[in-house]
């Protein structure tokens, strides 16, 4: 009886304490606040947290995967966000009433940069399944126009 009452109170000391340290290490908190960051889609700056907690404390790993899949996750968004970019370009360029051959090289060059970069992306299997989706969806209408216009 007095080896069991003797393991509780081992472990209860051992959470205590482990509990007190995460609570007051300011890496393991910026961690916990990145990674919370992350599941919300604010990846800045969950990010910028991570790249924090890490440069404070090398080995905290929860830091470094949240950087990482924060990083991956900002590829993904500035992607999108381009082809939306170059999307909204080739619509004014199309409005015109002169369409020149240079408006149609550059349509060419920005559907060529969109289908290239997307073979640059690198899911992990933590990235989020919208943004795959999203960037797939944005590469197969790049290769669409591709396709209808050269």
């Amino acid at each position: 009886m007095l080896s069991r009452i003797k393991l509780i109170l081992f472990v209860t000391v051992l959470l205590g304490g482990s509990v007190y340290y995460f609570a007051t290490n300011s890496s393991y908190q910026n961690s916990i606040q990145a990674r919370v960051y992350y599941f919300l889609g604010n990846y800045h700056d969950a990010y910028e947290l991570a790249k924090k907690a890490l440069e404070e404390n090398n080995y905290n790993k929860m830091a470094n995967t949240v950087m990482t899949q924060s990083k991956i996750a900002k590829e993904y968004e500035a992607y999108i966000e381009q082809g939306n970019d170059f999307l909204q370009k080739i619509d004014k360029m199309s409005s015109k009433k002169d369409f020149t051959k240079a408006d149609r090289t550059r349509i060419k060059m920005m559907c060529e940069i969109m289908i290239e970069s997307h073979k640059n992306l690198a899911p992990s299997t933590l990235t989020k399944k919208s943004l795959i989706k999203s960037s797939k969806k944005m590469q197969e209408k790049f290769v669409k126009l591709y396709e209808e216009l050269f």
